[in-house]
């Protein structure tokens, strides 16, 4: 019907009631029959179309009590119906007075909290109801009541509370219809609403009824505008209240209302525009922990809206920033692990933090520090997070790593591996990853030198999971490559780093072996009791908690069981494979957890660094692949430098792939480079497993060649390799024949004496035939005839294969006569001829690479190459025949220590010196050498003989519990600065103090509070002796007798260490001092040799720091000018024929 054709009217006029008081209505079946009826024709009545006066009658009856509070829910669910449609139809205006509305939505309410039951019989009659409010905004008729507060706050909370996430979704949008309505007609909202809509937003709410939250949430962000003054006053009255009840209380109110805030953030930030600024107010307070809390609550809200919520409020970002500084750590820990957060959060954001981060992972106080480690080790490393950190941060986390606190080292150790284990996929395909992150296995590898059982262990666990991750890895060509792409990356240092903790597990397994054996033996003795716990306490001083571990091995030994003996055995057995490996650890713990398991937790260190799961036999195979001629370029250095290692450490791994290590084919490779590299895996392995070097015919022909027409390297490594055959005695009689033959007048060849060098040291017997007539060709001929000279000074340094092939000849000839004495036995050796050899080694050393002294004004660069092989082959000499090399030669080498050429005095020292030292091969006397190199410019260099001496040297003693090699050391090395060239006795001052610099680096190197009386008392011993060799020296020794006490003294004021007389019977060594007779005692002036001047200069108090002396002239000096002013050092002792006392020879070119 339209509306031209008039008003509707109502033409249903129902009998609601039985009589006209309507107290009463008539019976149920009939009440529901009049009611269907009704309210399906006033359903059907337009607004627009409707005649109201036709509607009275029944809008005064719907209103009788009898019906509104009838005792049947459907009677009252069909009188809501109808009365809605009749405020529909009446709309805008209302036919009810105020009171009337008020009951009418309050019945309202009683039915739409019904709604939650859907299996009603009445649930569509509600839902009805719901929709007629939400559309018709009838709703707007209780905002307008004075009094409506109650009403509408109950609408709130019935509606809240019968939401639920099974409802259907159009009932949940009309009830945030009818809410919305609620919220936007009142000129107030009520208190109570907004605590409802905000307990809403609780942890607690959101988990128990996630459908109200989604409501509250979508209310929140609809209505933000007439809601955020609400909120903001809502948080200020908690702050204000939280203020004042400060004094002896707690925050846990504000704290509530700091946690609603980020889900408001999280929700419905646009209700939060007037409590930003009051969280950066609160940025400023006094009170600590509610600046932590606006810290935490801020940097979480910029992590979540980010740039948009910054460039909003960039007063408010920049006072958050200007929190890093705080003066409260905890305000500080809050800040880092908010600010780290935004580099995975926000990006974009986080790229203007990075110089702060790296500000915070230096702070002075630990908590900051290791809060700042942790965060950073929990950022998921997605494209964007990469491109957001900053490489400051990641260097100054790793520096980190050296902290000087275990728990802030421990955690950025974690984080960088975590980081590392999540961009190692990436590295191989992207050169910019590789130059952001390739560096970190570095980093951490290098901690090996800090030499902390903590950081070893921890790097140990590190190394096999985040770094290599070889469990993620099927196969072992896959691990091989993930093995190679990390070691590739590392730096030299590094590298050495690996390979300390390759050395370190190797050294615990034997420990552990050894173990083992004494728990699967009767341990009834006492004397095997007591070796199980000798090993048991060495083997836990290599894990942070010793004394948990060495209580959980003896424990172990106690079970006797041999399932886990074997195990645990086999796990370590270098015969077996990562999978064998895996499976036997496995059940070896299931087996130990079934008879002990409180054990599991205290040996847990020790399986994970015994099981061979870092380098394992099944990688031998792909490295040696990689490492021959076929391999890829890439990583074809790499894998040589791996499989040298493993052929040190674990050989038995190599000697199960040798037929594919000594494959002919790769000898005959059209490279020399890569035939090179092969027939040095060949060495390797011959030197790790002697007498397994596999023998045929094709391999003896292949290697005779090269030792015949190969480069000097090709011709030296086959060399070897035959030495090592089994049965190989003939060729290498034949090839010295042939080697020998060719060196006539000036017909040699490099490589011809390269190869009779390793023939002389490794195959004496076959060498002997020709040993004269090659030692007089190699003095008289070919050294003789060397250009050692060079008018210009020093000429730069070259390396070997730039000096040519006549260069490098003698270069090799030298080598050759030190090997040959090295390794020839003592019968075969005449005295004449070891005369000659060292006397030839003697003079290159001593007149700088030549044979006779030189004219000129400096030396060739094959000057230089030349004494430094002859120093070599001189401390390689004197490590088997000691007496041939005497006090003056020793202070011969203490000038190549020194010597004008960098690479001269750098190379012998770090490559010759110091190994020789740390293995043993040459005698105690060489120790005093490595300090000398107190005035070397490069900081490197003595650093690595600072920690070459208190990580090495120092442990060496002669007996238990006597002084150590080094701390005796000190005689000696007074006794070599006594004889020092630079020693200038008219410029005394002078030289003290040029002097005191290699004795303040001894002490550095050697001093602690545990020895400092020791070495005071030898210091002292020295007055009771003479000079042997020079009586003249005598007051020299006694200067540097006092100069050390007087720095001794100095240094154990300035540290606090006491100065005790020390116990013990201390004797000086004869072959430098002589014990004064009484006699001579009694002469003895007694007076200070230390020049007064000199203490009186070291006592002034300086404007700044002590100025280093000027460099001594033995560096500078050219060494073709000799020391002394001509005067040559006394020839060494004669041989003896009956030393016995040798040293295994060692080292290479």
């Amino acid at each position: 019907m339209s509306i031209e054709d008039g008003p509707r009217a109502l033409s249903f006029q129902p009998k609601l009631f039985a009589n006209a008081s309507q107290k009463k209505a008539v019976s149920i079946s009939e009440l529901f029959k009049q009611l269907k009826k009704l309210s399906k024709e006033l359903n059907g009545l337009e607004q627009e179309t409707v005649d109201t006066q036709s509607l009275d009658a029944v809008t005064r009856q719907l209103l009788a009590p009898s019906l509104l509070r009838h005792k049947e829910a459907g009677v009252v669910a069909y009188v809501s119906c109808c009365i809605a449609d009749i405020l529909r139809l009446y709309a805008p205006e209302a036919p009810y007075s105020d009171d009337e509305i008020k009951e009418i939505f309050n019945v309202f309410i009683d039915q739409l909290q019904l709604l939650g039951d859907a299996d009603n019989q009445f649930f569509a009659l509600r839902e009805y109801l719901l929709s007629s409010l939400a559309t018709v905004r009838t709703p707007a008729l209780v905002a307008m009541q004075p009094d409506a507060e109650e009403t509408i706050s109950r609408f709130f909370t019935e509606l809240f509370g019968v939401v639920s996430p099974g409802q259907p979704h159009n009932i949940q949008m009309q009830i945030l219809d009818v809410l919305q309505q609620l919220v936007e007609e009142p000129k107030t909202v009520p208190q109570d609403v907004v605590d409802v809509i905000l307990v809403q937003f609780t942890k607690r709410r959101q988990q128990d009824n996630p459908a109200a939250y989604q409501l509250a949430s979508d209310l929140a962000t609809n209505t933000a505008d007439v809601l955020q003054k609400y909120i903001y006053q809502y948080f200020n009255d908690v702050i204000v209240s939280a203020a004042q009840q400060r004094a002896g209380g707690t925050l846990d109110d504000l704290r509530a209302a700091h946690r609603l805030i980020l889900e408001l953030n999280r929700a419905a930030p646009g209700t939060l525009l007037n409590v930003v600024p009051q969280l950066e107010e609160e940025l400023s307070v006094e009170d600590v922990e509610i600046r932590e809390l606006a810290t935490s609550v801020l940097g979480e809200m910029f992590g979540e809206k980010g740039f948009t919520l910054a460039k909003r409020y960039e007063a408010t970002w920049k006072a958050w920033k200007g929190r890093r500084a705080d003066a409260s750590a905890q305000v500080r820990v809050q800040w880092i692990e908010r600010a780290a957060a935004l580099y995975q959060h926000q990006p974009q954001l986080a790229r203007e933090l990075n110089a702060h981060v790296t500000e915070k992972l230096n702070d002075v106080d630990e908590r900051v520090r290791v809060a700042a480690c942790q965060a950073l080790g929990q950022l998921e490393m997605g494209a964007a997070t990469q491109g957001a950190l900053g490489d400051d941060v990641i260097a100054a986390l790793g520096e980190r790593c050296k902290d000087r606190r275990p728990g802030v080292r421990a955690e950025a150790i974690v984080a960088l591996a975590t980081m590392y284990s999540q961009v190692a996929d990436e590295l191989e395909q992207s050169v910019a990853a590789r130059r952001k992150w390739g560096g970190i296995p570095s980093t951490i590898f290098e901690l090996r030198y800090v030499n902390d059982v903590d950081i070893d262990s921890k790097v140990e666990s590190i190394m096999t999971g985040a770094i290599l991750n070889f469990a993620k890895m099927r196969d072992d060509r896959t691990r091989c490559r993930r093995l190679l792409l990390v070691f590739d990356s590392l730096t030299a240092k590094a590298q050495n780093g690996f390979f300390s903790y390759m050395q370190r597990q190797r050294d615990i397994i034997r420990l552990t072996d050894s173990f083992l054996e004494l728990c699967e033996r009767d341990a009834s003795e006492v004397a095997a009791e007591q070796q199980q716990r000798a090993l048991a306490a060495k083997i836990s001083q290599c894990f942070p908690d010793r004394a948990k571990l060495e209580s959980g091995l003896l424990q172990l030994a106690g079970l006797r069981d041999s399932e886990v003996c074997q195990g645990l055995r086999q796990t370590m057995d270098a015969h077996s494979d990562m999978r064998l490996v895996r499976r036997c650890q496995k059940s070896a713990l299931k087996r130990l957890s079934s008879l002990a398991p409180n054990l599991l937790d205290p040996t847990a260190p020790l399986w994970k660094c015994v099981g061979l799961t870092t380098i394992n036999r099944g990688l031998v195979p792909p490295l040696i692949e990689n490492a021959s001629a076929r391999g890829q370029a890439q990583f074809r250095t790499a894998a040589d430098a791996l499989l040298a290692y493993v052929a040190k450490v674990f050989p038995e791994m190599l000697e199960l792939s040798k037929d594919e290590l000594f494959a002919v084919d790769e000898l005959q490779a059209s490279e020399p480079g890569a035939v090179e590299e092969r027939l040095a895996l060949m060495v390797r392995f011959a030197k790790a497993v002697p007498g397994a070097v596999p023998r045929s015919t094709e391999l003896e022909n292949r290697l005779a060649a090269l030792v015949r027409t190969g480069t000097a390297v090709q011709a030296k490594r086959a060399a070897f390799v035959v030495t090592q055959m089994a049965g190989a005695e003939a060729l290498c009689g034949a090839l010295c024949g042939d080697l020998a033959g060719s060196l006539n007048g000036d017909q040699f060849t490099a490589a011809a004496l390269a190869a009779l060098s390793r023939f002389a040291q490794h195959a004496p017997a076959a060498y002997a035939t020709y040993a004269d007539r090659v030692g007089q060709f190699v003095v008289q001929t070919l050294l003789r005839g060397a250009e050692t000279d060079n008018a210009g000074g020093d000429a730069d340094w070259v390396e070997r294969a730039a000096l040519g092939d006549a260069g490098v000849a003698c270069v090799y000839a030298v080598k050759l006569l030190a090997r040959w004495l090295a390794g020839a036995e003592r019968a075969g050796v005449t005295r004449e001829a070891a005369q000659l050899v060292v006397g030839a080694l003697r003079q290159l050393v001593r007149n700088g690479g030549a044979l006779q002294a030189r004219g000129g004004t400096g030396r060739s660069a094959l000057a230089q190459h030349l004494e430094l092989a002859a120093a070599a082959g001189l401390l390689r000499v004197a490590g088997r025949w000691e007496r041939l090399v005497g006090v003056a030669d020793v202070q011969s080498l203490a000038l190549v220590v020194q010597d004008a050429s960098f690479e001269v005095r750098s190379t012998f020292l770090l490559d010759k010196l110091v190994p020789a030292l740390a293995a043993r091969r040459v005698a105690a006397r060489f120790v005093p050498l490595v300090f000398l190199a107190a005035y070397e410019a490069e900081a490197g260099v003595r650093e690595h003989v600072r920690h070459a001496v208190s990580q090495r040297l120092a442990q060496f003693r002669p007996t238990a519990g006597s002084p150590s090699l080094v701390e005796s050391s000190l005689v000696r090395l007074l006794h070599m600065l006594a004889h020092h060239p630079d020693w200038d006795d008219a410029e005394e001052v002078r030289t003290l103090e040029l002097f005191a610099t290699y004795i303040e680096f001894f002490i550095t190197c050697v001093c602690s509070a545990q020895n400092v009386s020791l070495l005071f008392c030898y210091a002292g011993a020295m007055k009771r002796y003479k000079d042997r060799a020079s009586e003249q020296r005598t007051t020299r020794l006694y200067v540097a007798s006092e100069l050390a006490q007087y720095l001794l003294r100095e240094k154990s004021l300035s540290a606090n260490w006491p100065l005790n007389v020390y116990p013990g019977q201390l004797t000086l060594p004869d072959d430098l001092f002589q014990a004064l007779s009484d006699d001579e005692r009694a002469e003895q002036p007694r007076k200070p040799y230390l020049d007064p001047a000199f203490v009186a200069a070291r006592a002034r108090p300086a404007a700044g720091k002590r100025s280093r002396p000027a460099k001594p002239a033995s560096v500078k000096r050219k060494r073709g000018e000799r020391p002394g002013k001509g005067k040559e050092p006394e020839d060494s002792d004669a041989m003896d024929e009956d030393e016995s006392s040798e040293s295994s020879d060692g080292g290479s070119d």
